[in-house]
Formats: structure tokens, C-alpha cells, sequence
């Protein structure tokens, strides 16, 4: 028993001496994770989240398929890439406007665009942004 009071003695230090706070900040690897979610694609100086991107894809998907236009804009409508982008999918290429604002219903369309083939796969996204006349540069993230 004495020796179990002397071994007591010399443990209950150390496991008060031990840390009990949790670590509250994120880690690095989460902070970088949030900006890649937050900056899915970046057009100009317009950061775009993967969900803005992807809603963007798909109502345009569902009015090019439909055989419908957005509002009474021409959009979507086809998109002949005169720039000659390399896209992450084979054509034939269809362009409906890419907002924060949520999904494009019509109105002024701004300077960015979905890009999508006639399947309904991302083929990337573009903007006037930096482009001279009328022209298209690519946004970052394809």
C-alpha cells in the first residue's frame, strides 16, 4: 500500500502537467481547402464556388435541352470557340452566363460564361474580362 501512495505521488504531477485545451484554430490544410471551395473558378477578379459554377451548367443544360432560352435573352446559345480553347470536353460547345447572383433568368448577362457541350458536361469557363472587342479569355481553375 505504500508503495502504491509513493507511486500515486510521483504520477499525479504529470498527468496535471499534461495539456487539456483542444486546438481551436483550423489547420492550414482546411484554410486552403475553404479558399479552393470558395474559388472554385476564378473569372477576372470574380471568384465563382464549385455549386455556382455547376447551378450555372445546369440550368443551361435544362434550357438548351428543353429547346428553351433564359427570359427572353438568347441565352443558352452556341459557342463556336473562335478562340480556339482547349476545353476539358469535345464539342459541340453551348454558353449561358455564369453569376454569384445565383442562376441566370435573363436581363444583362455580365462578362462571364459556362461553358458546356451538348451532353450537359462542364467544358470550362470564359470571360470578356481582359479580352479585347468581343473576344473571350479563360478563367482560371480548367
Amino acid at each position: 500500500m505504500k508503495f502504491l501512495a509513493s507511486l500515486l505521488f510521483f504520477i499525479a504531477p504529470i498527468t496535471l502537467a499534461l495539456p487539456t485545451s483542444v486546438i481551436t484554430e483550423a489547420p492550414v490544410e482546411d484554410a486552403a481547402i475553404d479558399a479552393r471551395q470558395s474559388c472554385y473558378v476564378k473569372c477576372g477578379s470574380t471568384c465563382y464556388t464549385s455549386a455556382q459554377a455547376s447551378a450555372a451548367r445546369t440550368a443551361g443544360y435544362k434550357f438548351y435541352s428543353q429547346d428553351t432560352e433564359a427570359g427572353s435573352s438568347t441565352y443558352p446559345h452556341t459557342y463556336n470557340n473562335y478562340e480556339g480553347f482547349t476545353f476539358l470536353v469535345k464539342g459541340p460547345y453551348q454558353e449561358f452566363p455564369l453569376r454569384t447572383s445565383g442562376a441566370y433568368t435573363g436581363g444583362t448577362p455580365g462578362a462571364d460564361r459556362v461553358i458546356f457541350n451538348t451532353a450537359g458536361q462542364r467544358a470550362g469557363e470564359i470571360t470578356h474580362t481582359g479580352a479585347s472587342g468581343n473576344n473571350f479569355v479563360a478563367c482560371s481553375g480548367w
